[in-house]
């Protein structure tokens, strides 16, 4: 793993002006390009396993020609004020900083042409391995690459677990025109770097509500919030991420080891309404993000039938078949248990399926071999029987294959997993019906 800094060098002909770095406490001193300010604030401890890497376009009007080399830098600026007896392309001047760390140009086409764009992006992650913390400047980067970088951090973060530190943008243009600059003294012309590295945050809020609610992964999500309510003064709101974090545990380890009981009515959350920006605008993306993460959190309720439903037809949104079927069975099972007023115990939902088979005459009531609930079952079958007349046979022969098709599943036995995954849904949708009407219809 090491420290990379990537950065692009343009081909205009800039100006002398002192950069900022407030989170730094730095002020450089005036420089041509962002380039010197950055390295010397970011890599003056850097090793020589980091790298500072400079993409700069090649051709005759690139910016390898103009500004990396020095043959073709002006001593003066573009209104005829001298600045440098010795004018310096901006590799001379990074090796006068003399850094520890090794500094690479890679040349990369302009990206005028269809294809070059995806060139630029090779050499950008050819320069990447894996795990490598990154630092980007996209100052001086051609107008697409903004466009891009957010893309390439995604995409670098699946394939090489990097980690992105920070992205900087020197505003020079606060200072005003070209020709407002070169009016100022040098001490006046300081301009501010920006770090808009929460703004990529709000692409990883995105992805860690969405690896939650689509695929039962807290983790992320509620990493982010730990991080969030950690760097909050605000006691308020950290109260107010509190249950969110509670809420994001319970149901992801629910999702994850098929608990129905932790299904449960989630804390009413609201925390809208107790974001002040002010006091804490990292959590702007937070605050836009959840009522999509409350509608989730808030369909769970007390009804052990209606969560199960509802698992399974997340399970089933997302492929997850064998999940599905886990929580189907469990949701079968919960209601006849509420349905015949037995009490909720492990011996009773064993018997529900043999309860089943008895009424569309798979087995017989006097097949019941259970020595020590015989005479349980006797005093209670025909009862159970008699609330199941309300049922037509078909309907619970569907209920029977849900039980054959877990079983076939979770216990890896032999049989047609295509019918399966083309009929599960259908009497998903059936059970549905008159277990809690319209529910969780699937379509």
């Amino acid at each position: 793993m090491a420290k990379k800094f990537i950065t692009f060098l343009g081909t205009n002909p800039y100006l002398h002006c002192k950069y900022e770095i407030k989170n730094k406490s730095y002020i450089s001193k005036p420089v041509r390009y962002i380039q010197e300010a950055l390295a010397e604030c970011f890599c003056n401890d850097w090793s020589s396993e980091d790298e500072f890497i400079v993409l700069a376009s090649n051709g005759e009007n690139g910016s390898i020609k103009k500004n990396w080399e020095n043959s073709s830098i002006s001593k003066y600026d573009t209104y005829g004020q001298e600045f440098e007896k010795e004018p310096k392309g901006l590799k001379d001047r990074l090796n006068d900083l003399k850094l520890s760390c090794n500094v690479d140009m890679v040349p990369i086409p302009d990206g005028t042409k269809e294809g070059e764009i995806w060139k630029i992006i090779e050499k950008i992650t050819t320069k990447v391995n894996r795990e490598d913390e990154l630092y980007i400047d996209i100052t001086h980067s051609f107008r697409f690459i903004p466009m891009i970088v957010p893309s390439l951090i995604s995409f670098l973060k699946t394939t090489k677990d990097i980690k992105l530190n920070s992205i900087h943008y020197g505003a020079f243009e606060v200072l005003g025109s070209n020709q407002e600059v070169c009016n100022m003294n040098l001490d006046e012309r300081v301009a501010p770097v920006r770090e808009l590295t929460e703004l990529y945050s709000m692409i990883e809020w995105a992805e860690a509500v969405n690896a939650f609610i689509n695929f039962g992964s807290g983790e992320e999500l509620n990493q982010k919030l730990n991080i969030a309510k950690t760097n909050i003064e605000d006691k308020k709101i950290r109260n107010g991420i509190q249950p969110i974090i509670n809420n994001v545990k319970k149901i992801d380890a629910a999702l994850k080891f098929n608990n129905i009981l932790e299904l449960k009515k989630t804390d009413n959350l609201k925390l809208s309404k107790k974001i002040d920006i002010s006091k804490a605008p990292n959590l702007y993306p937070l605050k836009e993000i959840l009522p999509t993460l409350e509608n989730y959190l808030y369909q769970w309720n007390d009804n052990k039938v209606e969560n199960g439903l509802l698992a399974t037809k997340w399970s089933l949104k997302n492929d997850r078949v064998a999940q599905a079927l886990t929580f189907l069975q469990e949701a079968i099972i919960d209601y006849f248990i509420e349905l015949f007023g037995w009490e909720d115990k492990k011996e009773y939902r064993s018997i529900i399926n043999f309860v089943l088979q008895v009424k569309v005459e798979e087995k017989n009531k006097n097949e019941f071999f259970n020595s020590e609930l015989k005479t349980w079952f006797v005093n209670n079958i025909d009862f159970a029987l008699n609330k199941l007349n309300s049922f037509d046979n078909n309907f619970i022969k569907k209920l029977l294959k849900v039980n054959e098709w877990r079983n076939m599943i979770n216990h890896a036995k032999q049989g047609d997993r295509k019918d399966i995954i083309k009929n599960l849904p259908t009497v998903f949708d059936k059970i549905c019906e008159k277990f809690a009407k319209d529910l969780c219809k699937t379509k």
